[in-house]
């Protein structure tokens, strides 16, 4: 008899052991794989999409004031993909011509607006410089359903941009790091919106909106070649919650990027490049001393006086 109890409680162990064991295989095949991810982009006004050849009204300090984008385009870096816990979710990045990977760090370029229609077509402004292609999307590999929430920079990473300017010239910089440059020598642009301003009275003029890094170097050097970082870096931090990769996309609210603006800007000879009075417009390119700048930097979340940014201040960009 003890023999035979024995094997008994053999046999029923040996089945508990293979039921369990067998429990343990279902549940990892109907854990979630890394697949295809894209974490898409929008332009929106009012809640609608908008691009090229659509026109955004109730503008400026009387609500008068109108605009047309004529080129939207910016860089994606240091991309940070979360789960409910608040532990980063793994990724890779697809290789393509929008999405550069280096031992300096990755960085996307997101083009919302093409050169060929509507008031993205070269004659809409006086220094139009968009681009044919188009992206709207960063994509990748990871665990899709891990991921609850999103953050990321505006921008070419510091490490990027001096190992590139350093490395490359304009015409064989790897794409996309062969665009939005202030020139080859000073650095990037991170942020470039681009637009055709009407007033009330139908008057028309530009906008320009630009965000990037300055005093990045010696005057007669490149950029980074003396420092590892701009003395104002100028990258917004964007950070976005309760936010589903396969449903979810982010937005860039056009009127909360330039509430507050006055709509009035200098008009420039367009030969010798000098002021010759003001019109309808908007103009930042990064410096404190331009009247826009000051709001369009405190929509973004970035320090004016720092070049320091801070997601929970940027009211630009959230998710749809």
């Amino acid at each position: 008899m003890p023999t035979r109890l024995s094997f008994t409680a053999l046999i029923l162990g040996l089945s508990i052991a293979a039921l369990v064991t067998g429990c343990g295989n279902d549940d990892d095949a109907k854990a979630p794989k890394p697949r295809g991810f894209a974490l898409s982009f929008a332009a929106v006004a009012d809640g609608k999409h908008i691009g090229c050849e659509d026109t955004v009204e109730g503008l400026g300090p009387d609500g008068n004031d109108s605009i047309g984008l004529s080129d939207l385009r910016f860089y994606v870096s240091n991309l940070e993909l979360w789960d409910a816990a608040g532990s980063e979710v793994a990724f890779t990045l697809d290789e393509n011509d929008f999405q550069y990977d280096s031992e300096a760090g990755q960085v996307s370029l997101i083009d919302l607006t093409s050169n060929t229609k509507g008031s993205c077509a070269g004659n809409a402004i006086a220094f139009a410089e968009g681009t044919k292609r188009t992206n709207d999307s960063v994509t990748g590999t990871t665990v899709v359903e891990n991921v609850k929430s999103v953050s990321f920079d505006l921008g070419v990473p510091q490490a990027v941009m001096k190992d590139v300017i350093a490395e490359h010239t304009p015409e064989g910089a790897p794409s996309p790091l062969a665009e939005m440059q202030w020139t080859w020598a000073t650095g990037y642009r991170h942020f470039v919106m681009n637009f055709a301003v009407t007033d009330a009275d139908g008057k028309t003029g530009d906008g320009y909106v630009h965000i990037g890094s300055r005093d990045c170097g010696p005057a007669d050097g490149l950029a980074l070649k003396d420092r590892e970082r701009c003395d104002f870096v100028n990258t917004p931090r964007v950070s976005l919650a309760a936010f589903d990769l396969d449903k979810n996309v982010v937005t860039l609210d056009v009127p909360a990027a330039l509430a507050g603006l006055d709509f009035v800007s200098p008009v420039y000879d367009l030969t010798t490049f000098e002021v010759i009075g003001e019109g309808p417009g908007v103009e930042c390119h990064s410096s404190p001393d331009q009247p826009d700048c000051p709001t369009l930097f405190d929509h973004f979340g970035l320090d004016i006086d720092s070049g320091k940014a801070k997601a929970s201040r940027n009211v630009v960009f959230g998710v749809e």
